[in-house]
């Protein structure tokens, strides 16, 4: 049986009491994005519940999660972990967690196949899929039940080895995927699933050059409280294009690791910029790492310089100034000066910097034509 909870307006959100896993394949709940009523693409949210209160997209993902956790699923109570700001020039955040593990997407590997090839069986289980996300054609967001996720769909995995809460992998169904590295149209409904969460806490994390699942292309979201310290960074502006091309890209000045942000409320600009750079970068054998905030409105990107001798990169959080530590004694002996010599390690040479600032500023201009 799948029954209804009203929410305010006058949408219903179908929660299940009987398992996803069906006879005739894997089914999961779908929320189609209503028809944006923006002008010239403009990121706006129209699924809220009311001015002040949260969206309906929000409640979903946050209400099915809490169902995950509280079903025993979760490796570990995330709120419970130890936080910590280290005071100085940045406040970086650190978090004592002996039990997180960052390899904790390869145990979801049945879901880097096309859908269509998914029966449920006695030695697999999808508890962990939360919600599938499409473009809808309505002009009303609306919450489909128990239905085979459509091709064009992202899928809403819990994550049960949490960095925050609400931690979540957004996949986007494989058989729908373009490029095992990067698909345009993907990163385009990753920007308007954001606008359409509506929440200031919600952050949307990408990392190129994982190997955790290859060949398919993935993000990563979960709720901060508080703004991460590169969002509280200084920035120059390098390029100012609000009332032409639509996007402003500046720089982050005063912090360990180089980076850009993007900021823009015109979901195209946004897409074509942030992709081309990214695919740039790619091509280039550059490790990066990308955080969205703002409801889809900012996007940071951190190139990077891969340790050769460990092969290891930042992380997309790390790159924000958010550390999570598997020691006590290493939680204890952090330090600012600790943190900013380890982000300057990976720090992309000054050099390559500007030539991917001219590259990302050419970009946006190049949208005015």
């Amino acid at each position: 049986m799948v029954s209804a909870t009203k929410l305010e307006g006058g949408y219903c959100f179908h929660s299940k009491n009987s398992p996803l896993d069906q006879p005739e394949g894997v089914k999961i709940h779908l929320y189609r994005l209503g028809i944006e009523q923006r002008e010239h693409d403009a990121l706006k949210s129209f699924a809220c519940a009311g001015e002040g209160s949260p969206s309906l997209l929000d409640t979903i993902i946050l209400s099915q999660w809490e169902n995950f956790a509280q079903k025993g699923q979760l490796g570990y109570d995330v709120t419970t972990c130890e936080l910590k700001v280290i005071e100085g020039q940045r406040d970086f955040v650190i978090q004592m967690n002996d039990k997180w593990n960052s390899f904790s997407l390869k145990k979801y590997d049945k879901f880097g196949h096309p859908f269509g090839c998914l029966k449920p069986n006695s030695a697999r289980s999808y508890e962990e899929l939360l919600l599938c996300i499409a473009e809808g054609e309505n002009n009303e967001p609306e919450v489909v039940p128990s239905i085979t996720p459509p091709n064009n769909g992202v899928l809403l995995i819990a994550n049960a080895y949490p960095v925050e809460y609400g931690h979540i992998f957004l996949v986007p169904n494989a058989t729908n995927q373009l490029s095992s590295f990067w698909d345009k149209r993907m990163f385009g409904l990753i920007t308007k699933i954001a606008s359409e969460v509506n929440s200031a806490a919600f952050r949307v994390f990408f990392d190129d050059g994982t190997s955790i699942v290859p060949k398919h292309m993935f993000f990563q979201a979960c709720y901060f409280a508080n703004p991460l310290p590169v969002e509280s960074s200084s920035t120059v502006a390098l390029y100012d294009g609000a009332t032409r091309s639509g996007i402003c890209v500046s720089e982050i000045v005063d912090y360990p690791l180089k980076a850009l942000v993007f900021t823009s409320t015109n979901v195209n600009a946004l897409v074509d910029v942030v992709s081309e750079a990214c695919l740039a970068l790619h091509e280039n054998n550059t490790v990066h790492s990308l955080m969205m905030s703002n409801n889809g409105r900012n996007v940071f990107l951190f190139p990077q310089v891969k340790n050769l001798v460990t092969g290891c990169c930042l992380s997309a959080w790390e790159c924000c100034g958010y550390f999570v530590y598997h020691t006590k004694v290493d939680f204890d002996r952090a330090s600012e000066t600790g943190i900013s010599n380890r982000m300057a390690s990976f720090s992309f040479q000054d050099g390559d910097f500007e030539d991917l600032k001219k590259l990302c500023c050419a970009i946006a201009d190049g949208l005015v034509t």
